[in-house]
């Protein structure tokens, strides 16, 4: 096909679509003709691990409570006039610290018995403050009314490390001197740097204190288990028509190849139908210093042929690059809460090419370049109670749990598109849009579980775009976003709000190593999408719901199945019919088979 042809081609469905749009706004989806969503670009990228994890922190020492002597019962009727409280042996620790342990009792008539509470009272803050410590009370002749008391908080003697820490051990030794460093130890302070050598990828890193040979003193053993490849896949069938229902990704991930609390990934997806859409995958991150700063790089490229009607011979081929560069830093890292912030930059280019008639060649119909900086949020939290596994709750099912993110993106002119500006000839996705456009993203998650085997979970996501974005900056719909039992993609805007409610019932976590667990879920989910038009501002606001139910079945850590039956409530301009879809995704870890 000649460029002039392919000119007036493109300039008479840009006017189809605009004069549609400005009918009704709707639509505007058909301007993404041929691409593919950010999600199944994207979804070969490695999931961020949970970070409210195990820390592999136990705590086995003699710093065990004492009994008390003067809690005998000849000294409950010994009486004097409390008038001070001497606590020594803190070793920095601050004294105003302990004074809620007896300040209630200051001026008070008080038994020598008494001693044994404001003893325990003051142990026990201690230790509620992440210290390892024991309080006693030193033989004494109590005169004036003031009571001197004997601190004896641990130390950290030196660490013992067992196992094959490979090329990455000056990285965990990094850590593990910053714990010996402290004064006095500390837990909060020590799990910090436990938390972060685990996030050594393939790394776990246990903690055990055992008592030396002074006292006050400890001795840390360190117990590392490497993982140096992990080797995953899975199945699922939540794909378009057009772009292949069924697909499979495999992903294989090297673990410490420099010794850099590194990681290399790389993935292969393809649908069923090897010529319907792929997409590679490769990644690498590392660490920098000993505080948990990490520098990661990935690049996924897709190309698809969706099947769609075109006319006899008409055909549309889509290629998408998405590049990241970021860097990260953990503000606040423990087991209950934790709070990460990132910049950086995200490179896209997406071409969508057209094919006129059998024979013929593909010629450029749509041309996408995005470079976009970012800056991120990570936070979540869970019950600081179901840390220590009581009552039936466990780090893995909390009593409650919350997640969220803040990113904000600026697009920025660095070998970008150029607007349309109005021109009829503008190869852009979208003629309205601005590749230098500021979008705003927002997510979350909330948990509740009232009693263990029932969980209520609600999964807001929103987009803000003050400007009309290109295709792959926008907000989309689906299967993989918010919207099961739609294609993705089904609605897209620059801006939009999405919901994922769900009840479950029963535990995925099964009771042994090669057990299995079910959980049958209910499930409601919304989305809402806006476009805007220069010509008449803000269109109305485009709405699916879909609701449904299924079950989760988990094999130990080696597999899980999900399986959904959702029902779409509504139609949408790109999917009029309102089929029940069976959901399917069946996901494995190969290597280590056991672990």
């Amino acid at each position: 096909m000649g460029e002039d042809a392919m000119r007036a081609m493109r300039t008479g469905l840009y006017v189809a679509f605009a004069g549609a749009a400005s009918l009704l706004p709707s639509f505007a989806q058909a301007q993404t003709v041929g691409g593919i969503t950010r999600e199944e670009v994207e979804r070969a990228r490695p999931a961020q691990p949970p970070r409210t994890g195990g820390a592999g922190l136990t705590v086995d020492s003699d710093f065990e409570r004492a009994p008390c002597p003067l809690a005998a019962p000849q000294y409950q009727g010994v009486t004097f006039e409390l008038r001070e409280v001497q606590i020594d042996g803190l070793r920095g620790i601050a004294p105003d610290l302990l004074r809620p342990a007896y300040a209630d009792l200051i001026g008070k008539t008080v038994s020598v018995a008494g001693i044994c509470d404001i003893r325990d009272r003051a142990a026990t803050i201690l230790r509620r403050e992440g210290y390892l410590a024991a309080v006693q009370v030193p033989p004494q002749r109590i005169e004036n009314g003031i009571v001197r008391l004997d601190a004896l908080v641990a130390r950290l003697a030196g660490v013992q490390v067992r196992g094959q820490a490979g090329r990455s051990e000056p990285l965990i030794a990094a850590y593990l001197r910053k714990i010996q460093q402290q004064e006095v130890f500390n837990i909060r302070d020590a799990e910090r740097y436990l938390l972060l050598a685990r996030d050594i990828p393939g790394f776990d890193v246990r903690l055990v204190l055992r008592p030396a040979g002074n006292p006050g003193e400890v001795i840390g053993e360190v117990a590392v288990t490497r993982v140096p490849i992990e080797a995953d896949a899975f199945v699922q069938n939540l794909g378009s028509r057009s772009a292949g229902r069924w697909g499979g990704l495999a992903r294989v991930q090297l673990n410490g190849l420099t010794g850099l609390g590194d990681r290399t990934s790389l993935s292969f997806f393809s649908t069923a139908d090897f010529e319907e859409q792929q997409v590679i995958q490769a990644g690498h991150s590392f660490k920098l210093g000993s505080e948990g700063l990490t520098l990661s790089g990935d690049f996924s490229y897709a190309w698809t042929r969706p099947d769609v009607n075109l006319g006899p011979g008409n055909e549309l081929r889509a290629r998408t690059l998405s590049a990241f560069a970021d860097i990260s830093y953990p503000f606040i890292r423990s087991q209950s809460a934790n709070l990460f912030g990132s910049v950086g930059i995200n490179v896209i280019n997406q071409d969508v090419d057209f094919k006129q008639g059998t024979g013929a060649s593909f010629a450029a119909f749509q041309r996408d370049r995005l470079r976009v900086l970012f800056a991120r949020v990570d936070y979540d939290a869970i019950d600081p109670r179901s840390v220590a596994s009581t009552s039936g709750f466990s780090l893995a099912e909390p009593r409650w749990r919350t997640a969220g993110s803040i990113e904000l993106r600026q697009g920025v002119d660095l070998n970008a598109s150029e607007p349309c500006n109005g021109s009829l000839n503008c190869r852009l996705s979208r003629q309205a849009a601005d590749p230098t456009a500021f979008v705003a993203r927002a997510a979350a998650l909330v948990e509740y579980r009232p009693r263990p085997g029932l969980t209520f979970s609600i999964a807001p996501r929103v987009q803000y775009a003050p400007d009309p974005v290109l295709s792959y900056e926008q907000f989309s719909v689906g299967n993989f976003t918010t919207g099961r039992g739609y294609d993705p993609g089904a609605l897209s805007g620059d801006s939009g709000l999405g919901f994922q409610s769900e009840v479950r019932f029963g535990s995925l976590l099964p009771r042994t190593i090669d057990g299995f667990a079910f959980q049958p879920f209910g499930f409601a989910d919304l989305g809402i999408v806006w476009n805007d038009f220069p010509q008449i501002g803000q269109g109305s606001p485009e709405r699916l719901w879909s609701v449904g139910g299924g079950v989760r079945a988990a094999w130990g850590q080696r597999a899980r199945l999900d399986v959904t039956l959702a029902a779409p409530l509504n139609r949408t301009p790109i999917q009029p019919e309102r089929d029940v879809r069976l959901l399917v995704t069946l996901s494995t870890r190969l290597l280590p088979w056991r672990r």
